[in-house]
């Protein structure tokens, strides 16, 4: 096939070949411009600062938690072992972690111990242990916690 058979209506030139436009004149060149001036101007020109967009802090509303709610999330949860519910809802997430993790710990120590009868003494204690101390570590976040909502320090 050679490029006067070919369907498509316009081809690149053969090699060597110049593009010839018959029907298009080229663009008439512009005038020529006067070379700007490479001295400074006479008058200086005033550098005027521009404003900094300054952050204003917003008030978020951080609402205030219940210790009734974490003591009763501690006690009702600790009835089935799971102790430390209350604290993560104070937003004490260590100390939540701490308490579910050691008792579970100290369940299975317990249940070793069992074995040796000394364990029908420790088990029950531990998990009344437990039912006094966690309500009252939760209680007492709450308590921080609300006290740096009032006071808008974050703390977190």
């Amino acid at each position: 096939m050679t490029y006067q058979d070919s369907p498509y209506p316009w081809q690149p030139p053969p090699p060597g070949q110049e593009l010839a436009l018959p029907d298009r004149h080229l663009p008439t060149p512009l005038p020529p411009t006067l070379p700007l001036p490479l001295s400074p101007p006479a008058v200086p020109v005033p550098v005027v600062p521009m404003p900094v967009p300054m952050a204003v802090p917003m008030a978020v509303a951080v609402p205030q938690k219940s210790a009734g709610a974490a003591v009763a999330l501690e006690l009702v949860l600790g009835l089935f072992g799971i102790f430390g519910v209350g604290n993560l809802y104070a937003g004490r997430t260590a100390a939540g972690v701490i308490l579910m993790l050691s008792f579970w710990g100290l369940f299975w120590v317990n249940l070793f111990l069992v074995l040796l009868f000394i364990g029908f003494v420790t088990m029950p204690l531990t998990w009344v242990g437990y039912l006094v101390i966690s309500p009252l570590l939760a209680a007492r976040g709450v308590e921080r916690h609300n006290a740096r909502v009032l006071t808008g320090y974050p703390g977190y």
